[in-house]
């Protein structure tokens, strides 16, 4: 029973309508022969009557033979003048008789247009009501903007791939609508971190300046010199906010261009850019799987988180370093590490929003937006970032191939 009803389930809409017009044709024609045969037995009953009082075998024509010359038998086919039985019909047989001689050819056409309008309005409820209702409740609700629900239909034919279609189409701009709402609140958290930041500079730069106005006759050269100095380290400090920004803003604007390379190829940048920055630190990379493997990646992506990585690597590592990278599951994996103090526990859930300092960066000029760089690009092309800590910082950066 199992597979009989998974073979309907996964009918197609053509075999199912071709399947329901051959039942359809056979059950009006088996239909139309008993009908046919009820009005011509109804007529017959009528004949029947009337043989039996006038004692007449059959009313049309006798079947005989002539014998002439002797005993010569010679055939021949004899026609009686019948009676004409309809004469001794009352009004009502004649006009029952006449309704059974046309329905019975009549019950023909009859019978097929009523099988077919049936079949058809079968076919329609079994296979066609019920997906286009779902269809156009989920188009109605779409025109809403209401995008909370989800289309559920359990077969397999054109209309159950419809459903289907459209369902991926909702959840496609389900997430869509999350992404835009997300990147909307980054936005905001983005230019409230900006907007606090920007304080700090803001309210020095005020102070020295209504002390210059106050006080410049008064201070000394050297004072005057160090207080100048002060000013433009925090308009440069401004202008690389500003600069950060712009680049922010670029980032969401970025498009992947994947390319086919090899695993291999890709650990041997790998290696040669840490090795140029490893600043006396000790540096290993490992690659785990088949360095044979191809990859389908956007190189200029990957190796700009990676290089932000490493940097972060080399900057809070003891002694070494290391790299490894995987390609599984559709994801290259890339990971780098370092022996260095490792996350704080609060870094673990917030090191990626921007404009946040790690308790070991908060003694640094960084702005706190390396790592919420590498989550935007490894998001920008299908993956994400992890944080964990193994004797030391441990960052994985995913990217979908």
């Amino acid at each position: 029973m199992g597979k009989i009803a998974e073979f309907f389930k996964r009918k197609s809409i053509k075999t199912a309508f071709t399947t329901s017009m051959l039942v359809c044709i056979i059950s009006a024609l088996l239909l139309s022969l008993v009908l046919s045969n009820v009005c011509q037995w109804g007529q017959s009953m009528y004949y029947e009557k009337y043989q039996v009082q006038f004692g007449v075998s059959d009313p049309e024509m006798v079947i005989g033979f002539d014998k002439t010359d002797g005993n010569e038998q010679k055939g021949g086919i004899t026609y009686q003048t019948p009676r004409n039985l309809k004469d001794h019909f009352t009004p009502t047989e004649r006009t029952v008789y006449n309704i059974f001689g046309f329905l019975s050819i009549g019950v023909y056409p009859i019978c097929f247009i009523f099988c077919i309008v049936a079949t058809s309005i079968l076919f329609y409820k079994r296979h066609m009501q019920k997906p286009l209702a779902i269809l156009d409740h989920a188009a109605g609700e779409i025109a809403d903007n209401n995008l909370d629900f989800k289309i559920a239909y359990d077969k397999e034919d054109e209309l159950g791939k419809l459903c289907a279609s459209f369902e991926k189409m909702r959840q496609a701009l389900q997430e869509s609508n999350e992404e835009m709402w997300r990147q909307m609140e980054e936005r905001k958290r983005l230019n409230a971190a900006f907007s606090h930041d920007l304080r700090t500079p803001l309210t020095v730069l005020k102070g020295q300046s209504e002390l210059l106005r106050q006080y410049a006759p008064k201070m000394t050269a050297e004072k005057v010199s160090d207080t100048s100095e002060m000013m433009h380290r925090h308009i440069v400090r401004l202008e690389e906010y500003v600069q950060t920004m712009g680049e922010l803003q670029r980032l969401e604007d970025i498009e992947i261009v994947r390319q086919s390379i090899t695993l291999e190829a890709l650990c041997r940048q790998l290696e040669e850019t840490g090795e140029a920055v490893r600043n006396g630190k000790g540096f290993s990379y490992e690659v785990i799987g088949n360095r044979d493997s191809g990859l389908n990646i956007d190189m200029a992506i990957v190796m700009r988180v990676y290089d932000n990585l490493l940097a972060n690597a080399v900057w809070f590592a003891k002694e070494k370093i290391k790299v490894s990278a995987e390609s599984q599951d559709g994801y290259l994996y890339l990971t780098v590490s370092d022996d260095g103090a490792g996350f704080a526990e609060r870094d673990l859930e917030n090191a990626t929003k921007p404009f946040y300092k790690t308790v070991r960066e908060t003694d640094n000029e960084h702005f706190g937006m390396g790592l919420n760089i590498c989550k935007i690009l490894c998001e920008k092309h299908g993956g994400y970032i992890w944080l964990s800590n193994r004797d030391g910082a441990v960052v994985t950066a995913a990217f979908r191939q």
